[in-house]
């Protein structure tokens, strides 16, 4: 099981709402402030709500991007 503490330095972490069709990044930097390092990522998915629609739909995409986020280039599809 991973912490938001292992995704901070190689990872970006986003919330989908399929409802909505809306795609979000998740401020991994911030969660460690407000929930600790040692938080699980799996928990997260029970927190995350559309900002657009209100919608939990526990819908997550992990995304590496090196070290660093050098690497960052992601589109969602269906």
């Amino acid at each position: 099981m991973q912490t938001l503490s292992e995704l901070v330095e190689s990872f970006h972490l986003y919330g989908v709402c399929e409802p909505c069709d809306r795609m979000d990044q998740i401020d991994i930097p911030e969660l460690v402030k407000i929930l600790g390092g040692d938080y699980l990522v799996q928990d997260v998915r029970h927190r995350i709500r559309c900002e657009q629609c209100g919608q939990r739909t526990r819908n997550m995409r992990i995304v590496y991007v090196g070290p660093g986020g050098r690497a960052a280039g992601f589109r969602y599809t269906r």
